[in-house]
């Protein structure tokens, strides 16, 4: 961060609501947007310093890569259950958003892994193309 000293350690949790915390706190934007952000860390106890650091001596950021994806994972003969139809709906809320057509399926409807896996494929197979070589 460019506006913490080098080699702050810093403990304490902070997520997304913490930001829109402190923005609204630093700018007098008024009251907090929910309880969420009410009660969220502020940013200021690590953002200390009066001009920022000089971009070149920042540190290194290194994220750590993303797993592959493993289909065998979900049971092509099971129904869908807990992280795995969290996450079917979840793709199907982003077809939706990115304008897909998208099957009208309630919460309670039961699907396995291999019917989920098939719309996924169908929807999302022409922007992602190494999804249909998995297959």
């Amino acid at each position: 961060m460019a506006w913490a000293p080098e080699r702050a350690v810093v403990t304490g949790v902070h997520g997304s609501t913490s930001v829109i915390h402190t923005l609204r706190e630093h700018w007098s934007l008024g009251p907090a947007f929910s309880a969420r952000e009410a009660i969220a860390p502020d940013l200021r106890a690590v953002l200390t310093l009066d001009t920022p650091r000089d971009p070149q001596n920042w540190p290194d950021v290194h994220p750590r890569p993303v797993p592959e994806f493993d289909e065998a994972m979900v049971p092509p003969d099971l129904p869908l259950r807990g992280l795995a139809k969290a996450m079917f709906f979840a793709f199907l809320g982003l077809g939706r958003e990115l304008g897909q057509t998208v099957p009208d399926i309630g919460p309670d409807t039961a699907h396995t892994g291999a019917e989920g896996l098939a719309m996924i494929h169908a929807m999302f197979g022409h922007m992602f193309p190494n999804l249909n070589n998995q297959r």
